[in-house]
């Protein structure tokens, strides 16, 4: 289960995908002949045929191509792009990808920058509860209504953070009874399914592509 922490726990919003697809190809070894990378980062990775008996003679010909079976899995993950930083160093955000923003109230988050990820956390930016009215403490808010405090000074924000930097929620995996518990398991648990097929399917017949995808959830 530790390469599905791992695939659990790497950031990779949709077009910011290339620590998951290093992570995959770290991880695979020698299970792939071919892997290639395409302009949008798709990771296209090939396994031959490998008949049971290598003394066997091949039913394979230029006659009798081996069949293709292409199994795909999405790399990204829902998650969020720095679109603002306020006077005060708070961050304001846009989402790639779809959330309900009822489950995003006091989150831990994750900000990865090109000099290194910072922790901050995710909240509303409208009043307290204690001084809220009846109606504020009703509403949803908005993604726009959400902002991201790192706790550090505002120029050491505007010095670290770029417009465009990915946010990521920052959630460890655990597991719950007879379940595990991620924060994206859609779809890095199908990464996972993947690799572990073919780790698991010494002998084939047909020529396998798997294929793991960039910006599904856009």
């Amino acid at each position: 289960m530790k390469l599905l922490e791992q695939l659990t726990t790497t950031p990779g919003v949709p077009g910011r995908e290339d620590r998951v697809r290093n992570l995959i190809l770290d991880s695979s070894g020698s299970l792939f002949d071919e892997t290639s990378v395409d302009a949008l980062g798709n990771l296209h990775c090939h396994r031959k045929p490998r008949p049971r008996h290598a003394a066997t003679p091949s039913r394979i010909s230029s006659d009798n191509p081996p069949t293709k079976v292409m199994l795909a899995a999405h790399m990204d993950q829902i998650g969020f792009l720095v679109r603002h930083i306020d006077d005060k160093g708070f961050l304001r955000i846009q989402n790639v990808g779809g959330f309900d923003t009822r489950n995003l109230f006091a989150r831990l988050v994750t900000v990865c920058t090109n000099t290194g990820d910072l922790p901050g956390v995710l909240n509303p930016g409208g009043k307290p509860v204690h001084i809220a009215s009846d109606e504020d403490r009703k509403k949803v808010p908005d993604i726009s209504d959400l902002v991201v405090d790192l706790g550090l000074p505002p120029e050491v924000v505007k010095a670290k953070v770029s417009i465009g930097d990915m946010v990521v929620l920052r959630a460890g995996f655990t597991q719950v009874g007879n379940s595990v518990v991620a924060q994206c398991l859609d779809n890095r648990v199908a990464c996972w399914i993947a690799l572990r097929a073919i780790e698991m399917t010494p002998h084939h017949d047909c020529d396998i592509h798997v294929v793991f995808t960039t910006q599904e959830e856009v």
